[in-house]
């Protein structure tokens, strides 16, 4: 995954930047494509009945590539996990890029949620409810190289943990997802770091999503 870093004096030209990071991204998203059906699998595979249990169930879905979780512990199987991953998504098809798919030249990050929920008393049965909720394309990264010194595969995804992080500040700040996506035409200016330096990143909301796009960085 880290075969491809930009390598310049000072910030790289745009042309350049453009490059190597779609190639990076390439590379990321086809890393990053088999993250949801393992964090599928160690849930189903992990015991869940009580809360010791469901810690080192959230434990393995933590080593399947989740970026961060919280749970929500109960006995006899009950309890709540938030899961936030990250994954390719080719903008063209509007879908996830999974195991086996083609990637495209200039794919976007995909940043999700999901909540995993269980009833338990006996009923094994468990909910898995997941939804893109942050978008990071790849202009926004590409600018993120040019003008933060983002070099690499993993800056790349500190970059979008970073985005992630504000607009999930943005959210809590507007009162909601909904209020959240009510930007303006311009989209919101909102303040993050990026390899300890403060930037803004603009969050609009998706075209034909429930959803923000990290449209560019500055």
């Amino acid at each position: 995954m880290n075969a491809s870093i930009i390598r310049s004096i000072g910030p790289p030209p745009q042309r350049h930047a453009d490059r190597v990071v779609a190639e990076m991204m390439r590379a990321l998203a086809k890393t990053r494509a088999h993250v949801s059906d393992a964090i599928t699998d160690a849930v189903l595979r992990s015991s869940d009945g009580s809360p010791k249990a469901q810690r080192k169930m959230e434990e393995r879905v933590m080593r399947a590539g989740a970026v961060q979780t919280q749970l929500t512990p109960g006995k006899r199987g009950q309890y709540t996990l938030l899961v936030y991953d990250m994954c390719g998504w080719d903008q063209t098809s509007d879908q996830e890029i999974s195991v086996g798919d083609s990637v495209p030249d200039k794919p976007w990050l995909a940043c999700n949620i999901t909540l995993i929920s269980s009833d338990g008393r006996g009923r094994e049965e468990v909910q898995l409810k997941s939804t893109p909720l942050v978008f990071v394309t790849h202009h926004a990264l590409s600018r993120a190289a040019q003008r933060f010194g983002v070099r690499g595969s993993e800056h790349m995804i500190t970059v979008a943990e970073s985005v992630w992080d504000a607009a999930f500040r943005l959210i809590n700040d507007k009162g909601g997802v909904e209020n959240a996506l009510a930007a303006p035409p311009d989209g919101w200016r909102t303040m993050m770091e990026i390899m300890d330096v403060r930037a803004t990143v603009v969050l609009k909301r998706h075209e034909k999503r429930h959803a923000l796009v990290a449209a560019t960085v500055f």
